[in-house]
């Protein structure tokens, strides 16, 4: 089990990685599907999202390749609102929520899917401090509810704002460790963890993310965030059918 766990936190976070999401919105539902429990699964999966992601950060700023700049509201927000998003998740269903997490994932591919038509010179670079700080505070209940972190939220959201792909990436790295991290140690206050199986899962996703960050920069963006979307969108039909077999 402990192989398989390993082999899917490298992968995913490799994968996801490359587009500044997290491996945990499709680690989750992998890990349920091989019989981990949800409340397992999901601080397992926002420890993934901080070591991957969070290796991933660290990386681009000291090689300059992105700066915080007017992102802070989104960081600042989403840190309280993680926890709160793993405390209701032990006020809801399991079923209820993992058909929640299989909606979103086949929703946030969807979105994802969606053409950019944005140009270089009309891309934005930056949202104001109230839209950060709201994006913040729904990706972090959600990301946090769920176990993947808010990367599912934040990417289809400043897509859809006109962000460029390459940008969104670092900004949804930069974003989604710190409420992982938040959400990870409301899980384990709660006693929702093995130690044994998140030790190895963050070892695999640190140097998945690792890799993934710096293939990020050497890849079409755009091929990238369409293979993202159909795993999302494969993946969450797979979890909905499982429950409603």
């Amino acid at each position: 089990m402990l192989v398989i766990v390993a082999l899917l936190s490298f992968g995913l976070s490799f994968i996801f990685a490359m587009g500044g999401v997290g491996g945990a919105l499709a680690l989750v539902p992998a890990l349920m599907a091989i019989g981990i429990p949800g409340g397992i699964a999901r601080p397992i999966g926002l420890l993934v999202n901080t070591v991957s992601l969070g290796a991933g950060t660290i990386y681009n700023l000291r090689a300059g390749k992105f700066k915080i700049g007017a992102w802070w509201p989104v960081v600042l927000f989403s840190l309280p609102a993680a926890p709160i998003g793993a405390w209701c998740s032990t006020r809801i269903p399991q079923d209820m929520l993992a058909a929640f997490l299989a909606l979103f994932m086949v929703g946030s591919g969807c979105l994802m899917f969606l053409p950019n038509r944005t140009t270089l010179k009309k891309a934005r670079v930056a949202c104001s401090p109230v839209c950060g700080a709201s994006l913040g505070a729904t990706s972090g209940v959600i990301g946090g509810m769920l176990g993947v972190g808010g990367g599912g939220v934040i990417v289809p959201v400043l897509y859809g704002m006109g962000f460029r792909s390459h940008h969104i990436a670092m900004v949804t790295a930069l974003v989604v460790p710190f409420a992982s991290f938040t959400g990870f140690i409301a899980y384990a206050a709660m006693g929702s963890m093995t130690l044994d199986t998140v030790a190895v899962a963050s070892l695999a996703a640190l140097a998945g993310g690792i890799l993934g960050t710096k293939v990020m920069h050497r890849i079409d963006q755009l091929r990238v965030k369409q293979l993202l979307a159909l795993t999302l969108i494969v993946s969450g039909v797979r979890l909905l059918w499982k429950l409603l077999s």
